[in-house]
Parts: structure tokens; sequence; C-alpha cells
């Protein structure tokens, strides 16, 4: 199926390509005109190999072939969900939108209660903002909702130094409480997840000892402005369907996008330290895409990670304007440009290589 899809997104690229390269051979090809044929095969192979993806997704949605291939767990341990290791949910946060933050908690919190699964999670909102007035108002919103309800416990932490970004909050959070926890599932401060999708979760990792990640596919939603809207139609419109074709080629050589997942905390502290890269930024540094090198080193390792399309119940907002959301991607250029350090790192798996390549 990889080698189909790569091959159908080259060929249709190579018929572009070539019709461009017509054109320009009217008046004779110079080499701006080369390097513009250049860039255009690059940018419309990655336009090919999504929309191909997206075809094997139809068909897999179709046949019903995209089913997480991970052995189901048994209803006697689903029904003693309550006895099982607790996961934690962490919520980093840098200068939000607190009451927005507190509002998507409770909201999963109640969710939990819905289905039964509250006493097997605990909430971590680990901050790393810098603003006085931010920090006073997660604190008093934390202190509220901890003696609104004591059926899902919730704790607060800010820390003095953000080194390490995101990155950085969740490895700190691993090295004074991960050895407390099995599994932990990390959410941006704009994730929800309903209560059943995270105790599912939980069932599948407790049934497959080998896998230490499993990716829930995020839906927008919460858009109000027009940009916002379209981007959420989008989402909604072929987002399942692209990621059942990504789970259908990815297999257990899966990719972790950071959020809305599921993680076994022993492997990810014993193999995703990251090392800080040579040279001066944007190639060297602190590792911007941390999730990407993440997933590739849990792979290193001999961990499965998976995608599960299947799942519904995982969400997420998107940048309210075109300017949000070019600030976004600019982060995220830095990041994949580090990637190029990191693409011939010892023992890395071609499908990790490959998950760096096309970012």
């Amino acid at each position: 199926q990889r080698r189909l899809i790569l091959g159908l997104a080259l060929s249709i690229t190579a018929v572009a390509a070539t019709r461009l390269l017509a054109i320009f051979r009217v008046d004779g090809v110079s080499l701006l005109e080369v390097a513009l044929i250049t860039v255009f095969a690059l940018l419309f192979a990655l336009i090919a190999i999504s929309f191909w993806v997206a075809c094997l997704g139809a068909h897999a949605l179709w046949t019903r072939s995209f089913d997480l291939p991970l052995r189901e767990p048994h209803e006697a341990a689903v029904a003693s969900r309550a006895g099982r290791p607790r996961t934690a949910l962490l919520v980093p946060v840098y200068n939000e939108n607190v009451v927005e933050v507190f509002a998507r908690i409770q909201a999963i919190r109640e969710s939990l209660r819905e289905a039964g699964a509250e006493t097997g999670f605990d909430f971590f909102v680990l901050s790393d903002s810098t603003d006085a007035e931010s920090r006073t108002a997660e604190e008093a919103s934390w202190r509220r909702a901890r003696d609104a309800d004591k059926g899902v416990r919730i704790f607060y932490r800010h820390r003095a130094e953000n080194t390490g970004h995101k990155s950085g909050n969740i490895a700190d959070f691993c090295r004074n409480w991960g050895a407390t926890y099995d599994y932990m599932v990390v959410l941006d401060a704009d994730s929800l997840m309903t209560g059943s999708t995270l105790a599912r979760l939980v069932d599948l990792m407790d049934a497959n000892p080998r896998t230490a990640l499993i990716q829930a596919a995020p839906l927008l939603v919460g858009s109000e402005t027009l940009f916002a809207r379209s981007q959420q139609f989008a989402s909604w419109a072929y987002g399942r369907m692209f990621a059942a074709g990504l789970a259908t080629l990815q297999g257990p050589d899966g990719n972790y996008w950071g959020h809305n997942a599921i993680m076994r905390v022993r492997p990810f502290m014993e193999n995703c330290g990251l090392p800080i890269l040579a040279g001066r930024p944007p190639l060297g540094g602190e590792i911007m895409s941390h999730d990407f090198v993440e997933a590739a080193l849990l792979r290193r390792a001999g961990w499965e990670v998976w995608m599960a399309p299947e799942l519904d119940g995982s969400y997420e907002a998107s940048p309210p304007t075109l300017i949000d959301h070019l600030k976004r991607d600019r982060r995220w250029c830095q990041g994949n440009l580090q990637h190029i350090k990191l693409l011939f790192a010892q023992g890395l798996r071609m499908p990790s290589r490959l998950h760096m390549i096309d970012q």
C-alpha cells in the first residue's frame, strides 16, 4: 500500500510537472523556470500524497477495514475499570484564556462521570505562563474547580522557568509525578475529549502491552470566524477519511501529533528525552516539533505507535484568523526544519524518517 500510494503520487506529479515544462519550453527554459518547476513538483507531490491517502481512507471506511488492529480488551477487564492503574490528563498552558481552559476541563470531568470512569483519571494543569495576571487567574480557577468537585482530582503546578517549552513542561511532570501513573493523556489548552473515548483508550492500552502510544484523530470544533469555520468544515468533511487512510498506511509505525493521545509513561520516560541540537536557531537549539521525534524514539525502542481513526470524541479548536494560523505554521516550520538534523539519527526506522520528510 505504501509503494502504491507513493507510485500514484509520483506519477501524477510527473504528469503535472511535464505539462508545466511544456508551457515554459515555448520560448526556452530559464534557470528561474527550472527552479519554479522544482518547487512546483515538491509541493504538488505533497498534495498528491494527501489525495491518494484520502482515497485509501475512503476505501477503508467503505469496507470497514480501518478498524484499529489492536487486541480488544476483555469485557471483564472493562467491567473492573475502577481497579486499574490511574491515568494522568495533562493540560499544558501558556498565557491562555483561563476561563475557556477550565471550562473544557469541567466538560471532560462531567463526561468522565457520565462514562463511569471519573475515579480512574487525575488532571494536571501544567502552567508555563509568564503573565502575572494569567498565573493568578489560573490558580484561582484551579482552587474553584478543586473545591467544587471532589470526584475527579485536579492538580496545578506553575513552572518558574519554561525550559524546553511544551516538551520541557511534560518532561517536568514525568520527573516529578510520572512514576505514579501508568498512562498519561496529553491535551492542548484547546483540546476536548469525551469520557468514553478516554476510557476506551485506557482499555486498549491495558490490552496491548507492546503499544506505547495511541493517537486519537481530533476534529475541529468551536469556530466562530469565517476562516476558522472553513477549516472546521474541511475537518469534518474529510478529516476522518484522511485519518483512516493514514492509519491504514502507518500500522504500528504511527506518529504523534502532540495532543489528544494516550502514552505509556515508563517507555516515554526511558526513551523520549530530547537533545539540544547543536548550532543556533532555526536549525539548532531546543527541538520545536517534539512530537514527531518522540514517536520516532518510541519506535526505535521497539514500541508500537498506532492511530485510532474510529474513535469519536476527540476535538480541538483552530486558530481564529489567517494571521494566527500563519504564526502557528511558522513555529511548525522551524520545528520541521530541525528534522533535517535528525533524519539520519542512528536507529530510527524508515517510516519515522518518512514522517519527518513529509513535514
